[in-house]
C-alpha cells in the first residue's frame, strides 16, 4: 500500500486522538513525540510492505513462462505468495 506523507500523518493524528481519548491509556510525554514515533512506525510499514511486493515481482518473473504457459490467475498468485512470504517473515497484511 503506497501512502503519501500527507495520508501518513493523517493516519498518525487519528491514531494519537484515538489513543488521547482512551480512558485508560495516559501519555506521559509530548504528544508530538508520540504523533512522530507513530508516522514513523506507519512508514516504516509501508516500506517493508514495499519491500515484500518487490520480492513478490521478482519471484513471479522466474516463473512467468510457467504461469503464462498453465494459464494461472496471476492475481490470486500474487496474492497467495505474498501471503506465504508475509507468513514467514512474521509481516502482518
Amino acid at each position: 500500500m503506497r501512502l503519501s506523507p500527507n495520508k501518513i500523518e493523517f493516519l498518525a493524528e487519528e491514531l494519537l486522538a484515538t489513543i488521547e481519548r482512551h480512558p485508560q491509556i495516559h501519555i506521559q510525554t509530548n504528544s508530538d513525540l508520540v504523533f512522530r514515533a507513530l508516522a514513523d512506525v506507519i512508514f516504516d510499514d509501508m516500506k517493508r510492505e514495499e519491500a515484500l511486493d518487490a520480492e513478490v515481482d521478482e519471484i513471479l518473473e522466474q516463473y512467468e513462462a510457467q504461469i503464462r504457459n498453465q494459464e494461472l490467475d496471476y492475481g490470486a498468485l500474487r496474492a497467495k505468495i505474498k501471503r506465504e512470504l508475509a507468513r514467514k517473515k512474521g509481516i502482518i497484511l
